[in-house]
């Protein structure tokens, strides 16, 4: 996990996509400031001047122009996690639905595995029902 990092504890993950998309999945422990916030909710950040920030949003446009906000803001540790969450995905780590850390590790094969099985239930179902008449 990306903050369980002996070399950087005090780590801050910095998330500038839009509401939506955090609540779609975002890295456990981020910090959700969408980028139009920023600018105007800089000072929530500013204990952590000092503090290795890593910022990140879906692909990396915003990261970049939250990172120099960040930096024109005197920052002085801020990184760009590079692919943003689409590449953390892709490399099968884990991302979570809400602040309490409930892991999403959903993957499109059990989805239709699931769908598939309800489907042939119902479809028993309707032919018995069937059969009855």
């Amino acid at each position: 996990m990306i903050n369980n990092n002996a070399q950087f504890p005090d780590l801050i993950v910095l998330d500038v996509r839009d509401q939506w998309e955090y609540d779609e999945g975002h890295l456990c422990g981020a910090i959700l400031i969408p980028l139009g916030e920023l600018a105007t909710r800089i000072s929530e950040l500013e204990p952590y001047k000092d503090t290795e920030i890593i910022v990140y949003c879906r692909i990396g446009g915003r990261r970049q122009v939250g990172s120099q906000t960040l930096v024109d803001h005197n920052f002085t540790k801020v990184y760009n996690m590079l692919g943003g969450i689409t590449a953390w995905e892709a490399a099968g780590y884990e991302t979570c639905l809400d602040e309490n850390g409930q892991v999403i590790n959903f993957s499109f094969g059990i989805f239709f595995l699931i769908l598939l099985s309800t489907v042939s239930v119902l479809l028993v179902l309707y032919k018995k029902k069937l059969n009855r008449k």
